[in-house]
């Protein structure tokens, strides 16, 4: 998820991040992982914030350098 800077501050990374999270668990996910670069330090902090946790996966995505997880 990314957010062009005229729609950051907006509380849209937030709502759509919560959207994801309660669709998920509607639908009977039980992980949720995701990739990230860490130049996005807004986005790695709204991660963490909801209780994401760093993981090493055996591949990253070449744009990414960083992936978290977080148990459903």
């Amino acid at each position: 998820m990314y957010l062009h800077r005229d729609y950051r501050g907006r509380g849209l990374g937030k709502w759509l991040l919560e959207h994801a999270l309660a669709e998920g668990r509607r639908l009977g996910f039980k992980r949720v992982t995701l990739e990230t670069a860490s130049v996005l330090k807004e986005a790695i902090r709204l991660y963490e914030a909801y209780g994401f946790q760093p993981y090493r996966p055996t591949h990253l995505s070449c744009r990414c350098d960083q992936a978290y997880s977080l148990n459903l």
